[in-house]
């Protein structure tokens, strides 16, 4: 049996965030994986990550009202505040240690916003599942596209490995090309003035369109997410004074890397709810050095919060049983 399976299903059947709907027994030789609530993920992704030594564990929560990017009847087990959406309940499985991998999936930040809001990893391609069929629909800027799969883990081993099941590509020999926003340690990058990430979605979609186009990798730092503000256009709209509390959620190219078809991977940073954002055309090539420059980044680890939430015994220290 895999090393916490026990205690991984055990505390899955506890649910003590709320953020599951249905517990499956999976394998428990297997990676446990949590896929979030909705259609369309077909079942053939599963089905590629199987042989790779995934197995289906939970069906997780989403939030509400068509995919809204905050979910009010989740809390964000570190900050206390509305969990960061759509993909809600998946990644605070995986954050949790409920899961080793959470499928979602991003229309306008709906992976990569709450996976950076709990400081796991996260990626998300049009290439995942490329030929399934989809119903499109306009967002809240009245935004019409098509959304991406994603992937969320808090190991990168484990997320190369999914991204390898299920798309075909590995890291390249090089990095190529890099545009980023600033310095960063141990990164060959031309850095440059980028157009603010609070612009509108339809300027700064199109702005990264453009972007993506000169280089093989863009990098930012993003965040922090649903920290200082609340980060839901529908909250947004109404008012300036509403406008400015959305815009302080940092939630900025998150928000249009699905909609600029863009491939994109995130890794924590070690501020809350801070993450290297990563991206790149859903080209093969480029995808291949996204990763390779995704494995010369550290990845950040918080000893104290691992301490207090990934030892699954801290759940049952009132006695509960099955």
């Amino acid at each position: 049996m895999k090393d916490n399976y026990s205690l991984q299903h055990k505390t899955a059947l506890l649910n003590p965030y709320g953020s599951i709907v249905k517990v499956l027994d999976g394998d428990p030789e297997k990676l446990l994986v949590g896929i979030k609530n909705v259609r369309s993920i077909p079942n053939t992704l599963m089905h590629r990550l199987e042989p790779a030594g995934f197995t289906l564990h939970t069906i997780d929560k989403k939030s509400q009202l068509a995919g809204r990017a905050v979910d009010t009847e989740l809390i964000n087990p570190i900050s206390g505040r509305f969990m960061s959406g759509s993909s809600s309940g998946t990644a605070i499985n995986v954050f949790a240690g409920i899961n080793d991998l959470g499928i979602g999936n991003d229309g306008g930040g709906s992976v990569l916003a709450p996976a950076i809001s709990v400081n796991i990893l996260s990626f998300i391609s049009r290439l995942i599942e490329a030929d399934r069929p989809q119903q499109l629909k306009p967002n809240t800027d009245n935004i019409t596209s098509a959304n991406s799969i994603g992937f969320m883990a808090r190991d990168k081993k484990i997320l190369m490995k999914a991204i390898q099941a299920a798309i075909g590509i590995r890291p390249a020999s090089g990095a190529g090309r890099v545009l980023a926003d600033r310095e960063y340690p141990g990164i060959d990058a031309q850095v440059i003035a980028i157009e603010d990430p609070a612009a509108p979605r339809t300027v700064l979609t199109a702005y990264l369109q453009v972007l993506l186009k000169r280089c093989d990798v863009f990098m930012i730092t993003e965040g922090p997410i649903d920290l200082d503000g609340f980060g839901d256009s529908l909250f947004g709209h109404f008012d300036a004074r509403t406008q400015r509390i959305q815009q302080a959620a940092g939630k900025g190219y998150v928000r249009v890397c699905n909609l600029a078809g863009a491939t994109a991977l995130s890794l924590p940073q070690s501020g809350l709810g801070m993450a290297t954002l990563l991206m790149c055309e859903s080209q093969s090539e480029k995808i291949a050095r996204l990763l390779y420059l995704a494995e010369q980044i550290e990845e950040v680890h918080d000893e104290l919060i691992e301490r207090y939430f990934l030892d699954l015994n801290n759940y049952f220290i009132e006695g509960y049983e099955i």
